[in-house]
This record gives structure tokens, C-alpha cells and sequence, in this order.
């Protein structure tokens, strides 16, 4: 049993540092990949009014979903920490159906 934990947690890992590459790297800044990252970094500095929390949760959605096909998002959640915007996600592990979150 120990040796599936040590699966798990390996997978949780990759996936927490695909997720962070995908939402910091700036849409077209790869030019392999122009389509690969998000819109994140254009977003993060606008006041988090709720036509700008709606835009960044649906584009964290829809950006971990395309480029991270092993795990399906369940909740983006928003916090604003004096001038950081601080984003939790949870998701679920398609595989395993075990869930996690992360905080960037």
C-alpha cells in the first residue's frame, strides 16, 4: 500500500507543477507551443471585481482542463492578500479519483 501512496503523491506533484507552468507562462510566449499558458499574468493585477474574478475563474478552468488532461477542476476559489491575488484550485486526479488543491 505504501508504494501506491508514493504513486499518488509523485502524480499530485506533476500535475501541481504542470498547473503552475500552465498559469504563469504567458499565452504565445512559447513559440514551439504559441497556444500553451494562459492569460493569467494580464489578469492578475486588475482589481478583482466580479467581472474580473468570473474571467480569471473560467480562464484557470479552462486552461489546467485543456493543457492538463489528467485531472478534471472542481473549484477556483479567489483571495485578494493585501496587494496579492492569491488562487486556490481543486481538482480531482481522473485516474484515481483523488482529490487535491493547490494554492499559486
Amino acid at each position: 500500500m505504501e508504494g501506491y501512496s508514493l504513486v499518488e503523491k509523485d502524480i499530485i506533484k506533476s500535475v501541481n507543477q504542470n498547473i503552475r507552468l500552465i498559469l504563469t507562462t504567458l499565452k504565445g510566449s512559447d513559440v514551439h507551443r504559441p497556444e500553451f499558458g494562459s492569460e493569467l499574468p494580464l489578469l492578475i493585477d486588475k482589481p478583482l471585481t466580479a467581472i474580473n474574478a468570473g474571467r480569471i475563474k473560467a480562464m484557470v478552468v479552462d486552461a489546467i482542463e485543456f493543457w492538463e488532461p489528467r485531472v478534471k477542476v472542481k473549484e477556483v476559489t479567489l483571495k485578494r492578500e493585501y496587494a496579492h491575488l492569491r488562487i486556490r484550485i481543486k481538482y480531482e486526479i481522473s485516474e484515481t479519483a483523488e482529490e487535491a488543491e493547490l494554492w499559486l
